[in-house]
């Protein structure tokens, strides 16, 4: 009895560390803000309910887990997983009541080596932050390129002439074309006025 009581929270705990359903449910706090103390007093309550009840079968067992994840924790299980559970819980309490302690001890290392479904979850919830993150990247990398392409058009169509600058050079360059579109102007009441100059009376 003595080995049953230092060996069986051990069994249930690494055995409820390894259960999906559970684990997620306290992970995303569906029992409530205390939905860690509740996985540590569920090892204690399943632990006191198989000692309570003789020659209990998987089955029972089974019905028990379920009512606690679903008042406990708000949670249905309907993915099998309470017949593992519950199988494997009454398979190593009838070897720990057999005397089985070293076949008892094998198989807890083997579960406490099993890595965590919190972990490997969070991995995956990592994995998929940094997807978005790229994602993320590449869009504002995306966005960057295009205000730049905009910021370089600008400024080209700044630093190129305009079509009165245009018309302004020609007027300079052209002396003789300008004097004659100047007395063809005053000829017809209009007064010309050339960039940088005076307006001709």
């Amino acid at each position: 009895m003595a080995a049953l009581t230092l060996q069986f929270p051990e069994v249930i705990d690494a055995i409820f560390k390894g259960w999906t359903a559970l684990q997620l449910a306290v992970a995303h706090s569906f029992g409530g803000t205390h939905s860690k103390a509740k996985a540590e007093w569920f090892v204690e309550a399943t632990e006191q309910w198989m000692k309570e009840n003789s020659d209990v079968d998987a089955y029972e067992l089974e019905d028990f887990l379920a009512e606690i994840m679903s008042a406990e924790f708000n949670t249905v299980v309907d993915d099998n997983s309470l017949v593992e559970v519950a199988t494997k819980i009454c398979k190593i309490y009838r070897l720990i009541c057999q005397g089985e302690y070293e076949q008892v001890n094998n198989i807890v290392s083997t579960l406490q080596k099993s890595a965590p479904v919190t972990s490997s979850q969070k991995q995956q919830v990592d994995s998929d932050e940094d997807d978005d993150d790229d994602d993320m990247d590449v869009a504002n990398e995306n966005v960057m390129n295009h205000i730049n392409a905009l910021e370089l058009n600008r400024t080209a169509n700044e630093s190129s002439p305009s079509a009165s600058e245009n018309t302004n050079s020609d007027q300079s360059n052209g002396t003789s074309q300008s004097n004659d579109n100047s007395q063809s102007n005053e000829e017809d009441g209009w007064i010309n006025v050339t960039k940088g100059g005076k307006p001709k009376k």
